[in-house]
C-alpha cells in the first residue's frame, strides 16, 4: 500500500510584535543616549583602576594631544537657561572682555559668529584668530575648513591649532588658556562654578603619549587662576593586567 503523502503548508510567524519592540527599544536609545563630540585629534588616555565616573553636565574638558596642544569641550546644563549653547556664548562673550583688559589689540565677534561659537564641540584657537576661523563656516565646505584647522591640516602656517598655555610676554597677563578657564567660572552660571569649586567641573584628558611636562604646565596654568582640584580621566584597566 502506497504511502499518503501529507501537504506540506507554509510557516506564518507573525513578526508585528518583535517590530514594536524593536522600534521602542530604537527610541529609547536613541533619545538616552549620550553622544560624544567631535575631537581634533585621537586622545588614548593612560589606564587605571579607578571606576570614579566624570560628571556628564556642568563640565568643562581640557583635551591635550599627544603633540601638547590643548583644546576645550563644554558640556553644561540641559535646561534652558543655561543649553550648551547659551553657556558657550556667555564664555565667550566673557573671555572677550578679560582679553581686551590686557591687550591693545582688541577683539570682537558678530552675532553670527557667535552663532558659529555656540555650536561647536571642540574649540581652540588663540582669540586673535578665532574671529577668521569662526567666518569659515560662512564658505562652501566651511566646517571641512573648520576642522582641518583644528586638526592642523589645513596646511597654512599661519592658522594655530590650540589655545596657547605659554606665559605672556608680560607675565603680569594671564594667557589665554587661563582666561578661557576664568571665562567658564564668570560667565554666570552657578552650577558650572559650584562643580569647578568642588573639583567636579574641570577633567583633564590627555593621550598616554603627552609629556609630562605639557601635563604639569596644563596643571600649572589651573593652579594660577586658582582652580587647584580637577579631574584626570583615565582608561578602565583590564583585570589581570
Amino acid at each position: 500500500m502506497g504511502r499518503v503523502k501529507i501537504a506540506r503548508k507554509s510557516t506564518f510567524i507573525d513578526m508585528t510584535a518583535m517590530s514594536d519592540v524593536t522600534v521602542l527599544l530604537l527610541t529609547f536609545f536613541m533619545l538616552t543616549s549620550t553622544f560624544l563630540s567631535k575631537e581634533p585629534a585621537t586622545v588614548i588616555t593612560p589606564a587605571s583602576v579607578s571606576t570614579e565616573k566624570v560628571q556628564e553636565t556642568n563640565v568643562l574638558q581640557v583635551l591635550v594631544s599627544p603633540k601638547g596642544q590643548v583644546w576645550l569641550t563644554m558640556n553644561n546644563d540641559t535646561s534652558a537657561q543655561w543649553s550648551n549653547a547659551k553657556m558657550r556664548v556667555a564664555m565667550l562673550d566673557e573671555v572677550t572682555q578679560l582679553y581686551n583688559a590686557q591687550h591693545k589689540n582688541k577683539i570682537s565677534f558678530t552675532p553670527a559668529q557667535k552663532a558659529t561659537f555656540s555650536k561647536l564641540g571642540a574649540f581652540g584657537v588663540p582669540l586673535s584668530q578665532m574671529g577668521e576661523f569662526l567666518s569659515l563656516a560662512d564658505e562652501p565646505e566651511g566646517l571641512t575648513k573648520m576642522d582641518q584647522w583644528l586638526a592642523g591640516e589645513d596646511n597654512n602656517p599661519k592658522h594655530i591649532s590650540g589655545i596657547p598655555i605659554a606665559k605672556e610676554n608680560n607675565e603680569d597677563n594671564l594667557n589665554e588658556f587661563q582666561l578661557w578657564i576664568k571665562a567658564a567660572r564668570q560667565a554666570g552660571n552657578d552650577n558650572l562654578s559650584q562643580a569647578m569649586k568642588d573639583g567636579a567641573g574641570v577633567a583633564i584628558k590627555a593621550d598616554q603619549n603627552t609629556s609630562f611636562d605639557i601635563i604639569h604646565m596644563v596643571m600649572d596654568n589651573l593652579q594660577t587662576v586658582r582652580q587647584n582640584k580637577f579631574t584626570l580621566l583615565t582608561a578602565l584597566k583590564a583585570g589581570g593586567e
